[in-house]
């Protein structure tokens, strides 16, 4: 007994020690309450505040300046999550987001584009194709707007559910988007909260799985290879990873509890090259 005691207090203190070497660090946006939901346009990185307000401030490779409401109509009375940021084809700067419509459909998708004179976010329109009866949480979207992947405690066109939330796809037909498929390479029987596709193709998703370190941790699955990848000593730790934005060579996301972070969730930056 002694001697699997010495073991298993040796193998926590590498893993703590390997831990300790995270180069994680945490952003000066972040506050005593909850910050999550990363998403870095141009020189802005949006996020979802405490209040279930969306925010914005400027960015320089993970320099922020001071955060505020982004102005317009995305923010309501009622709950706003998960911003997905683009400039589409025709030049329009364009905003998905999730917003909670009521007990009765809990959180569905929206759209809104930002309104250059006027310097403000237009009225948004519910997007009903993306959008189910139940909690739809986590939206990403290409930038010419033809392919979008969404995470939901719902269902499409009448398939069963794999896990209490799944990843689904949508690619856009004839300017409408087609009835979403599961990605049955990523979902789990448990929770896929987040999704992001970053320039290389990869699917960055967020999950509680047997191999997780902490309750939550990041992977990412490669098309290209068929594999699922779990970046362990780079993002992941003994704490909840949760939602992400990446183009490759760095990555920001949210985590909860860590030791240097300053609230409840926080938003963390880390290399990837």
């Amino acid at each position: 007994m002694a001697r699997t005691m010495l073991v298993l207090l040796a193998v926590l203190m590498l893993f703590t020690s390997a831990f300790a070497l995270i180069e994680a660090e945490p952003l000066s946006i972040n506050t005593s309450g909850v910050d999550r939901m990363p998403w870095v346009f141009e020189d802005t990185i949006y996020f979802v505040t405490q209040s279930y307000n969306i925010y914005q401030a400027t960015w320089n490779d993970g320099n922020c300046g001071e955060p505020e409401p982004v102005k317009g109509a995305v923010n309501s009375s009622e709950n706003e999550i998960s911003p997905c940021v683009l400039r589409n084809n025709i030049g329009e700067l364009v905003m998905y987001f999730g917003r909670y419509t009521g007990s009765d459909r809990d959180y569905d998708f929206f759209r809104s584009v930002f309104d250059e004179g006027k310097g403000e976010w237009g009225e948004p329109e519910v997007i009903l194709e993306l959008s189910t009866e139940i909690q739809d949480w986590k939206i990403w979207v290409n930038g010419d707007e033809t392919k979008a992947y969404v995470t939901t405690k719902g269902a499409f066109g009448g398939l069963e559910p794999t896990g209490v939330r799944d990843i689904w796809v949508s690619e856009k037909e004839n300017g409408k988007w087609s009835t979403p498929t599961k990605v049955d390479e990523v979902n789990s029987s448990g929770n896929e909260w987040s999704v992001f596709v970053d320039p290389d193709g990869k699917i960055w998703f967020d999950s509680s799985r047997d191999d997780s370190i902490g309750g939550y941790d990041i992977y990412f699955y490669d098309p290209s290879t068929g594999e699922i990848g779990h970046p362990e000593m780079m993002i992941n730790s003994f704490y909840d990873e949760r939602s992400m934005w990446t183009d490759g060579k760095i990555i920001v996301f949210s985590t909860v509890d860590r030791p240097n972070g300053v609230g409840g969730y926080d938003i963390f930056m880390a290399e990837l090259e």
